[in-house]
């Protein structure tokens, strides 16, 4: 008698050699990966690997010869003649003839055309339309490189599907594969087992994987109640579903209500939302905010613990940073310094005085929520400066706290969203340093000395160069002393419009070429720097 783990690897095997497997020479190697995804012993192997190369096993290589094989068995029957097959191997031919019927009538296969390069696309057609099957045993070929190209991220997208639509085949592959899931993984095979009447087995993969919790996992409960309404089908994977049941950002209230409801319309319009926010915090690489030259070793030091601490950003407590300068170009420097830190995640500019009260309407129109990335992590830059609508200031203040983030309140559709895994970091002038005080880790950012306007020059000329496409821009040291005598919003609007009157493919910029630029400014740290007089005098 086979048992139940045998059962599952046989038929994810047979299903491998219905469709793409015949097409790959090694069949040992084959059915040794589909054994060991599946735990079983050596000895287990090397015994079911002799029962498939049985001369009646190995003989069924098509839905039809598997008929065929059992009208052979009726015929005998019928005439009280004796059957030559072991009851074993008369096990193994009906499962192998059960998964060609469903690899068949799962359109997988094709039996009328057995060309490599269509039975590939057959079965990447068939995983990418959802059907479990295909999505397990292509995800193992591909983790592999058997028959397909090896490439584990490819394969590792596809375990996890079937790992999520609960199959239980699925959960076992993924958890060979995928060790960075695999306590979830345990979970869920142990109650996907007790299901199935098999919980007794589940020592056998405690005893390689380790000791599971018990706590039951509610999506999988959720799963359950939409495949016993037929709502999903377990062999079909939606991914619109998929995406809604394992949000991290939804209440399982709300998921419950739209799986199960019978509104299509609704179903839809959650659909659209940035469902696949996760907790995981992003390395942040500080490395060249900790060497930007000129900076605040103290704002940068605060900075700097801040990215080292992204994954507090969802407790309750957290107070976000906020960096105060009346410079806007100050604060629109750390910001940038901050926003290269963040490599590849999404970083939303936002600009507090530029919003209206509609902007914050409970629609999915709201800012917050269509500013998100649903692929990566997200941080939101706020900048409070200027003149500032008081509703417009008090409803952004609310999302600096995480307890007002984490229940986001939609009317249309209606329901409850958590964006408290979002980072607000925020930017005011010190006219609203005192207000964001007591919801804000305050850095104030002092002026530049000389010394540090010096090194700001050469940090300017060298952002300009590369947003006008210039080779090389530089100054001599005569133009670097007199421009450090200017306030830093005058040093860079001085010197961009020097570069774009200038533009050529190498430019550098001496005391004849600035001095059209100078005149007028003064050197007060509250001047403009250039203006009225550059237009009148500067042609």
């Amino acid at each position: 008698m086979i048992d139940f783990f045998s059962e599952m690897m046989l038929r994810s095997y047979f299903t491998a050699e219905a469709t793409v497997g015949r097409f790959y020479g090694d069949k040992r190697a084959l059915f040794g990966a589909f054994a060991r995804v599946f735990l079983l012993t050596e000895e287990e192997t090397e015994h079911l690997y002799a029962l498939s190369q049985a001369e009646d096993v190995a003989g069924i290589r098509s839905v039809r010869e598997y008929h065929r094989y059992c009208r052979m068995k009726e015929y005998l029957a019928m005439n009280r003649r004796d059957d030559p097959t072991d009851p074993e191997t008369e096990e193994v031919v009906d499962l192998k003839g059960a998964a060609f019927t469903t690899a068949l009538t799962g359109e997988l296969i094709h039996e009328t055309r057995e060309v490599r390069s269509v039975a590939c696309e057959t079965m990447t057609r068939a995983a990418d339309g959802g059907l479990v099957l295909g999505l397990y045993v292509l995800g193992l070929m591909q983790m592999e490189g058997f028959v397909f190209e090896k490439d584990e991220n490819q394969g590792l997208v596809k375990l996890r599907k079937a790992a999520d639509w609960d199959s239980a085949e699925g959960l076992f592959t993924a958890l060979y594969y995928d060790p960075a899931r695999r306590d979830r993984y345990l979970v869920r095979l142990r109650e996907r087992l007790l299901r199935l009447g098999h919980l007794d087995l589940f020592a056998r993969v405690e005893a390689v994987y380790g000791p599971c919790d018990t706590t039951k996992h509610r999506e999988f409960l959720l799963l359950e109640k939409a495949f016993d309404q037929r709502i999903l089908k377990r062999e079909l994977y939606v991914k619109s579903y998929a995406r809604l049941i394992y949000s991290e950002i939804l209440s399982m209230k709300d998921k419950e209500a739209l799986v199960l409801s019978s509104n299509p319309e609704l179903f839809a319009a959650v659909s659209t939302l940035p469902l696949k926010l996760d907790r995981t915090a992003p390395a942040a690489d500080t490395s060249q905010l900790k060497a930007m030259r000129p900076s605040h070793p103290k704002a940068v030091q605060k900075i700097v613990c801040c990215l080292e601490n992204l994954d507090f950003r969802t407790v309750m407590t957290y107070r976000p940073i906020c960096l105060v300068s009346d410079s806007k170009f100050m604060l629109d420097f750390y910001a940038q310094a901050i926003a290269d830190c963040l490599k590849q995640s999404h970083v939303e500019f936002i600009e507090v005085n530029d919003l209206t009260e509609h902007d914050f309407e409970p629609t999915m129109s709201n800012i917050f929520v269509r500013s998100c990335d649903e692929d990566v992590f997200n941080a939101y830059f706020l900048f409070f400066r200027d003149e500032i609508e008081y509703r417009v200031y008090d409803t952004a203040k609310t999302f600096l706290q995480s307890v007002n983030r984490s229940k986001l309140r939609l009317n249309n559709p209606s329901v409850v969203l958590d964006l408290s895994m979002i980072l607000p970091v925020c930017f005011c002038d010190s006219a609203y340093a005192k207000m964001l005080q007591p919801f804000c880790d305050i850095v104030r950012l002092s002026d530049f000395t000389k010394a540090e306007k010096r090194e700001l020059v050469e940090c300017v000329l060298k952002s300009k160069a590369a947003a006008y496409g210039v080779k090389e821009i530089s100054a001599v040291k005569e133009v670097g002393d007199k421009i450090a005598e200017y306030s830093v919003d005058n040093i860079e609007k001085i010197l961009d419009l020097a570069v774009r009157e200038h533009r050529a493919d190498s430019l550098v910029l001496t005391q004849e070429l600035m001095q059209p630029y100078f005149k007028g400014a003064s050197g007060r740290r509250n001047a403009y720097g250039f203006g009225g007089s550059i237009d009148e005098d500067h042609e």
